[in-house]
């Protein structure tokens, strides 16, 4: 009976984890920083193209929102989600809008984004 349990919350972990990593997806592709926002840490490392800086969450919103409202988002791939750990995940992938192509990586730890980059596709 243990091991049922313990098999049952071992795949409630992982579903949340997907499920997270879904709705993360989806808010990019819809270029939506206040979906985006939901997930975020306390403290969130960004880098948005050549500006790098560790913020506040409501900062990193300001300034997402303000890159998307000058890049709306045309579409997101994901290129790779990893669970690194249990309460870890990374997700990168390209996010292609009306001024170009960026390479998005996406640090996850107990859920939560603690980091967010958007770089130059050619960087």
């Amino acid at each position: 009976m243990k091991l049922l349990v313990s098999i049952a919350f071992l795949i409630s972990s992982f579903i949340s984890v997907f499920d997270v990593t879904d709705d993360v997806v989806t808010a990019l592709k819809a270029g939506k920083s206040s979906e985006l926002v939901k997930f975020f840490d306390e403290k969130v490392s960004i880098k948005l193209i050549d500006q790098e800086d560790l913020l506040s969450k409501s900062q990193a919103e300001a300034n997402i929102k303000y890159f998307f409202e000058k890049h709306p988002v045309k579409n997101y791939t994901v290129s790779q989600t990893n669970a690194v750990t249990k309460d870890v995940q990374f997700i990168s992938g390209t996010l292609e809008t009306t001024n170009g192509k960026y390479r998005v990586s996406v640090l996850l730890r107990r859920n939560l984004i603690s980091q967010f980059r958007i770089e130059n596709e050619n960087e």
